[in-house]
């Protein structure tokens, strides 16, 4: 059991009393709170949830709620509303409000005060490796249980932990065939997954309320340098057991091969770990190459912005693909450990058959079919297919359908209230 975990289960017993009290408490319907990642950062479905509303329902009154004061203080000079989870008006907020929304788990938001509110769960994509109850991990907290005795601490430390409670009001998908592996993940949620569309995919269109979510990064790339292309990189997290695993040296990337291969199409490469990878010494970090970026994510703490500028992208194992089919861009897929990956992990799919794209075992295999894929793009008819199959809308409308379906919910919760 991890010290993080045995922290916050002694912190749940503290806040006991506290935790007990919310339940009792009456709910304000137009109070909403939202959160992302664990309170660290301003990103993913609730993030574009919480924009929506702030530019297009003033009846709500939306609360951010961040550990990072940084966050906080630009969300505040924006004119959004936004508290520290644990400070006096972050419990006081949440103690009212009739729903919080969520991407990740409940440690997104302020878990001891949330009571009776809704629990609305965005997640953060359609999963192609699987997750929860099927990953092989205790529960959808996302801790593994491999003997009798921690599988017993586990479950004692979700019974009481507000971070850890498993039973949605809601939860959001993108299709059909995502509400399926995400009821079977999370198990007792099966009947309350609504097919809505993915709030952060609005981004990937021209949205009128996202006017302001311009791409910052990108504009000051083009103030260094010129470029046509824009290729970005977004390598999946990695677990294999805690073992670090060497994604560029160890698959033969050279920096010069591929500045010399950008410079010929006129081209950047964006590499972006992912969030839990964050800290990650990428071997491209260490390039002198004025065409390979590689932000931290400080820099860039959204990335759907740069994936709708992106003409290539390139991955593995990230779901973010399923997003970037919306686009019909060229795809390389990246599977360089699949073996060791799906043995660790475990996928929903045959990677091959939902995977519209090229393979490459190489980082020389990369570059060569990047220059192949600029020239004859012969994935178009596929990828339409596997698109269709994973995304229910293609249109900028998520966030309104998930809006809906929360006022729906939140108006069948008052019906049976009212009987």
């Amino acid at each position: 059991m991890q010290r993080k975990q045995v922290f916050k289960f002694f912190l749940c017993l503290l806040l006991l009393p506290v935790y007990l009290v919310a339940f009792l408490l009456p709910r304000d319907r137009n109070l909403w709170i939202f959160g992302s990642w664990d309170g660290q950062v301003f990103n993913d479905n609730s993030k574009y949830l919480f924009l929506y509303i702030a530019e297009n329902h003033s009846e709500i009154r939306a609360i951010w709620l961040s550990h990072r004061d940084e966050i906080i203080k630009d969300l505040t000079n924006k004119g959004y509303e936004a508290y520290q989870p644990l400070s006096i008006k972050g419990f006081l907020y949440s103690l009212r409000a009739s729903c919080v929304v969520i991407s990740n788990c409940l440690g997104d938001v302020n878990g001891f005060a949330i009571g009776k509110a809704k629990k609305i769960q965005l997640w953060h994509g359609t999963p192609l490796k699987k997750i929860g109850y099927d990953s092989g991990l205790g529960s959808i907290s996302g801790y593994r249980v491999n003997n009798r005795l921690r599988a017993m601490i586990v479950e004692l430390v979700e019974k009481v932990s507000p971070f850890t409670v498993r039973r949605y009001d809601l939860l959001a998908a993108a299709s059909e065939e995502a509400k399926r592996t995400l009821g079977s993940g999370f198990r007792d949620n099966k009947d309350r997954l609504r097919v809505t569309g993915y709030p952060r995919n609005d981004a990937l269109f021209d949205t009128v309320w996202l006017a302001s979510n311009r791409c910052d990064y990108i504009e000051r790339s083009k103030n260094e340098i010129n470029f046509k292309y824009v290729i970005t990189y977004l390598p999946t997290h990695r677990q294999l057991g805690k073992k670090q695993i060497d994604l560029f040296a160890g698959y033969g990337f050279d920096s010069n091969e591929a500045q010399r291969m950008l410079e010929g199409l006129n081209a950047i490469l964006i590499i972006k770990a992912h969030y839990f990878d964050r800290g990650d010494d990428m071997t491209a970090r260490k390039s002198s190459s004025q065409r390979i970026y590689a932000p931290s994510s400080d820099e860039v703490t959204d990335i759907y912005p740069i994936l709708k500028e992106t003409d290539i992208l390139i991955t593995d194992y990230s779901s973010i693909y399923f997003d970037y089919l919306l686009l019909n861009r060229p795809i390389i897929f990246t599977p360089f450990d699949i073996e060791e990956y799906s043995k660790e992990e475990g996928f929903y799919y045959d990677y091959d058959e939902v995977t519209p794209g090229p393979k490459a075992k190489d980082w020389p295999e990369v570059l060569k079919l990047i220059e192949e894929v600029i020239q004859n793009d012969r994935w178009e008819r596929k990828r339409e297919a596997v698109c269709g199959r994973f995304n229910g809308f293609r249109d900028n409308m998520s966030s309104q359908r998930v809006f809906e379906a929360i006022r729906k919910t939140l108006r069948e919760e008052r019906r049976v209230r009212s009987k």
